[in-house]
């Protein structure tokens, strides 16, 4: 063999050692792909040699999340609750994913994904019997505040190696909260409005939680703490204000979010109603002026991106009278 070709291997080989450990050569396609490794909550490092095909989520704000950061054939399931009107923001967007993430191992080895985003809230067995059968498991944190969703679109978008979209994402979200601040700071302090927010097992809101993060991003008082001013630690205690705590307040409107969790409560309308009837919340100001407002539940609790389209749709209806049905 003539020196020179001899030598053109050794460098070529060389080369190709040297970057192994990034980039995967697909025969196939002629292609390079680069192979990368992302650390879940749990510390566990999860390597990949190409970005993921096949993924499932099975949690409906992880599910907004995901149909933003990848092309939708890349997606082998999500929770039926992106699907649901009532508590999802991307609803619309999910209606070409059909897969149905279930919470048992049989149904997810059925989908057959190449990566499962999992909360933290998940069972330490369950996820263990997952990763026993080869799944990739991308154990992330079960968020609860307004200001936590960025570092959650970050990391998805890490685990399926899509880190500049995940940017994007996160960049048009601020431009937006950013520019509901700005509105939010114009209001007259003697035009700020107040609200008592109601969801499906009554009143609830509160500091340190994502319906007051998101009435207060929208320039709207919570009510709520008028019944309790003091803040405090609500684990393993219930937010919801009883009959005695509701009449304590005074809001100017009632916001009703609509979610009945598939007809396991009672719909917002018979709600309302109850409370229209009840005389005890006669001397309330919303009672008095019929200023209750019926809106989808995902307006104020959502916990992806879509969170900002919701403090957006809840400023219009409260001072711009716009969206939702007043009752």
């Amino acid at each position: 063999m003539p020196k020179y070709l001899l030598y053109l291997l050794l460098t070529l080989a060389f080369c190709l050692s040297g970057c192994s450990k990034n980039i995967d050569l697909l025969p196939s396609s002629g292609q390079q792909q680069q192979s990368y490794t992302v650390r879940d909550l749990r510390g566990k490092e999860i390597s990949f040699q190409k970005k993921p095909e096949h993924i499932a989520s099975s949690f409906v704000y992880a599910d907004e999340i995901l149909l933003d950061l990848v092309e939708h054939q890349k997606i082998a399931g999500v929770s039926k609750w992106v699907h649901d009107q009532g508590l999802s923001m991307a609803y619309k967007q999910a209606a070409d994913v059909q897969g149905i993430v279930e919470n048992n191992l049989e149904a997810i080895v059925a989908l057959k994904p190449d990566l499962l985003f999992v909360p933290d809230t998940a069972k330490r067995e369950y996820i263990d019997s997952l990763e026993e059968v080869g799944i990739k498991v991308y154990v992330f944190k079960y968020i609860s505040r307004l200001d936590e969703i960025p570092a959650l679109v970050r990391s998805m978008g890490a685990a399926v190696g899509e880190n500049e979209q995940a940017e994007q994402i996160v960049k048009n979200m601020q431009a937006r909260l950013a520019a509901m601040q700005a509105k939010v700071a114009a209001i007259p302090p003697q035009q700020r409005r107040s609200a008592l927010l109601f969801l499906r097992f009554g009143a609830i809101g509160g500091a340190g939680c994502i319906y007051n993060d998101i009435m207060t991003a929208a320039g709207i008082d919570d009510c709520y703490e008028q019944a309790r001013p003091v803040t405090k630690d609500y684990a393993g205690t219930s937010r919801i204000l009883s009959k005695e705590e509701v009449i304590k307040t005074n809001p100017e409107f009632l916001l009703l979010g609509s979610w009945s969790q598939g007809g396991a409560y009672k719909n917002s309308e018979e709600q309302l109603e109850e409370i229209y009837n009840d005389p005890a919340y006669a001397g309330i100001t919303a009672i008095q002026k019929r200023q209750a407002v019926v809106i989808p539940q995902s307006y104020v609790n959502c916990l992806s991106h879509h969170a900002a389209a919701g403090i957006e749709k809840l400023y219009a209806i409260v001072y711009e009278n716009t969206n939702g049905t007043k009752k």
